[in-house]
């Protein structure tokens, strides 16, 4: 789990977070700062793309793993227990029924492709990954991590230091009670969460 939060440790946490719900039903949602380790945020310049580290799941998928649905004007959410990913598309965010597909690359490295590739969103699609299982470093107890897209079908990364390539980096934001990551997206192709710590230990359970 996270690390237990001091009220020093709080109160710094609490400069860069918006608390959202009520009652038992708070949560506290952490915009987290990010080191020398993290890209700037935007478009990457570089034709090859930034070097990230994804963060990774601590049993590696043998295979992709692959789920579709289908979404209306209405919206909807839909959740893979899992992969502990959630997708919530909400109303507004396509014209017309919608068929979506959405594969978990195999591997150890966190990554995900959606499909129809290129779909644009005219409402921001929120995808929240569980850190639950994953690999992260947790300083003051909220993971440095950062989003990263890429256009390739695959998320092509260096065996030996974990390195991948990206060609645009996004903020993301951290839900500390619910123990997940919260990435916007307008269109479909690829993302991964990646680490601004070089170092990983093991989000506990």
């Amino acid at each position: 789990m996270f690390k237990r939060l001091t009220s020093s440790h709080l109160a710094i946490l609490l400069a860069g977070a918006t608390i959202v719900g009520c009652t038992a039903d708070q949560a506290l949602i952490v915009s987290p700062r990010l080191g020398g380790g993290a890209p700037p945020l935007g478009v990457v310049s570089d034709p090859a793309g930034a070097p990230v580290h994804p963060v990774q799941r601590q049993v590696a998928l043998l295979q992709d793993r692959s789920w579709s649905f289908d979404v209306g004007p209405a919206g909807t959410t839909v959740k893979d227990g899992p992969t502990g990913l959630t997708i919530d598309v909400p109303a507004g965010a396509v014209a017309s029924t919608t068929h979506i597909t959405v594969i978990a690359l195999k591997g150890a490295p966190l990554a995900y492709r959606f499909e129809p590739h290129g779909l644009q969103f005219v409402v921001p699609v929120r995808l929240t990954q569980s850190l639950r299982g994953l690999k992260v470093v947790s300083p003051l107890g909220v993971p440095h991590l950062f989003g990263g897209y890429f256009a390739a079908d695959s998320l092509a990364s260096d065996a030996a230091t974990g390195e991948a390539r990206v060609c645009e980096i996004l903020p993301l934001r951290i839900d500390i009670k619910a123990q997940a990551a919260l990435l916007d997206i307008r269109h479909f192709s690829g993302y991964t969460v990646a680490s601004a710590e070089r170092d990983s230990s093991l989000v506990e359970r």
